[in-house]
């Protein structure tokens, strides 16, 4: 389970109230991956993801070729582009070595958004 001062380290959720703190962490998906694990695949459904700790490599295919994009390290964020664009992932995301990454679904996102206007 995520803690408060965890989820209040990664910038994006780093000024929100106590209170929107302790949902997100109560609420949000704690994911542990182990080395070699996807967080989320390529075409995946959009939602929002946090990187807690650990390493996450972006992968894409290109004719047939897995080809490394970036990586995501802790506090970094991944998912805005798929939310934005109401698409599915571009890319996918799986975890370089152990690694923790916190999920929020679509209407969880909608929520946050919401209240921190």
């Amino acid at each position: 389970m995520l803690t408060v001062d965890e989820v209040g380290a990664i910038p994006l959720f780093s000024g929100l109230p106590a209170g929107e703190l302790e949902r997100l962490a109560r609420t949000a998906a704690d994911l542990h991956l182990s080395a070699g694990e996807f967080a989320v695949h390529e075409g995946g459904e959009a939602a929002l993801f946090a990187v807690v700790a650990g390493k996450i490599e972006v992968v894409k295919t290109f004719d047939g070729v897995e080809r490394t994009l970036g990586w995501r390290l802790p506090g970094t964020i991944f998912g805005e582009v798929p939310i934005a664009l109401g698409a599915g992932f571009p890319g996918g995301y799986r975890a370089a070595e152990p690694s923790r990454v916190m999920r929020l679904e679509l209407q969880q996102y909608y929520s946050l958004a919401a209240v921190s206007k």
